[in-house]
């Protein structure tokens, strides 16, 4: 057998950083899984990078200069680029990747050497941009080095609660409501710094709907991966109602969807935006902004009141209503975080919510003045 170059030596080691950082990542006994995650990744790419680079006879060292050319030096070897410099020489045209792997870089600076207790929040947070960056991964070396080196067939779909069950639902909804304050801050304003064509892409952020079949076909893959691009338009607009719509209930004899669960009324969701934001948020003037702005769902009275945007809104025929979901709220809070994504969420400027009384403020009016 031939002895491997050098760049197949490079690649063997950046796919086990890559395994290293999922199996941290799976591992629900490991403390601070996420940073492991993201280190080992981070790593992983690098040499990805290098491997490519080196494969092609192209330089990746850092300059001096150019005439005489001199390299700079560490510990007597030569530099190489950063991840940093790597990602904007490769995916200068690839909006999601290069957004997906500038995030992960901000989010190691703001998280490694913490020790805050916020790890399993976050994680929970950014699932959907984890998985984004691994399948962006093995899209990369698979591109440039071919498909044998796929780690498809040592990657496989995890066994998980979590989402499956009502209980695992509420105790991830409640863990992201720990993250410290400076981490959900970050978390708003890169994702508001973030057009709504890069956000929405896989690339950027996975999101997965899962449905269980009835049946038990023992010649079939017990898990088949769809990718919405692939479906029909027809398939397409019933599987986003069925994400819209929080799920299916599975029986032995039929599958029926379940039309309102986790849904929201108008008031609700201005009440749950408005008190994660530093402005007001009024059902009756910034909500309605919002869904006529974007379209979420037709005017009072439209012919077609069912025509709303499925991943926002759903209308409920029984009540001749319309209910806003999970994601939407999710959206509105991230958006309107700052100044600048509330213009663009609901085209108003924003109305910053009065400060709070302090507790002395509050003691000398209800006293008429100063006691002693």
């Amino acid at each position: 057998m031939a002895r491997p170059q050098r760049w197949e030596l490079l690649l063997r080691a950046s796919q086990q950083e890559a395994l290293l950082a999922v199996s941290l990542f799976n591992d629900p006994g490991r403390e601070r899984a996420l940073e492991g995650f993201i280190i080992h990744m981070h790593i992983a790419w690098t040499y990805a990078f290098q491997a490519k680079w080196l494969r092609a006879g192209r330089d990746y060292h850092v300059l001096l200069s150019e005439q005489p050319r001199r390299y700079k030096y560490i510990n007597g070897e030569r530099m190489s680029q950063s991840v940093e410099w790597f990602v904007k020489q490769e995916f200068a045209c690839s909006a999601a990747v290069r957004a997906n792997l500038e995030f992960f870089i901000e989010l190691r600076n703001k998280i490694e050497h913490r020790h805050t207790g916020s790890d399993e929040a976050l994680r929970t947070v950014v699932n959907g941009e984890c998985h984004a960056m691994l399948l962006n991964y093995e899209a990369f070396i698979t591109e440039f080095a071919g498909a044998k080196h796929s780690l498809a067939h040592r990657l496989h779909f995890p066994v998980f609660i979590g989402g499956f069950t009502d209980q695992g639902k509420a105790d991830l909804l409640k863990l992201t409501k720990t993250l410290p304050a400076d981490l959900r801050r970050f978390l708003a304003e890169y994702d508001a710094g973030l057009g709504d064509e890069v956000s929405r892409d896989p690339r950027y952020c996975m999101r997965l709907t899962v449905l269980l079949e009835s049946g038990n076909r023992k010649g079939d893959l017990s898990l088949q991966f769809v990718n919405q691009r692939d479906l029909t338009p027809e398939q397409q607009r019933a599987a986003e109602e069925i994400a819209a719509n929080g799920g299916l209930v599975i029986t032995k004899t039929r599958t029926q969807v379940v039309t309102n669960a986790d849904k929201f009324k108008p008031g609700q969701v201005a009440e749950r935006v408005e008190s994660a934001i530093p402005f007001r948020f009024k059902p009756s003037h910034e909500m309605a902004h919002f869904w006529r702005k974007h379209n979420v769902r037709p005017p009072k009275k439209d012919p077609n009141p069912k025509n709303t945007r499925a991943e926002w809104c759903v209308y409920d025929t029984a009540h001749s209503d319309y209910l806003y979901t999970e994601a939407c709220v999710n959206w509105l809070i991230k958006k309107c975080a700052n100044e600048s994504g509330f213009r663009e969420a609901t085209g108003l400027e924003p109305r910053r919510k009065p400060a709070p009384r302090s507790t002395a403020s509050a003691q000398f009016d209800d006293d008429g003045g100063t006691s002693g």
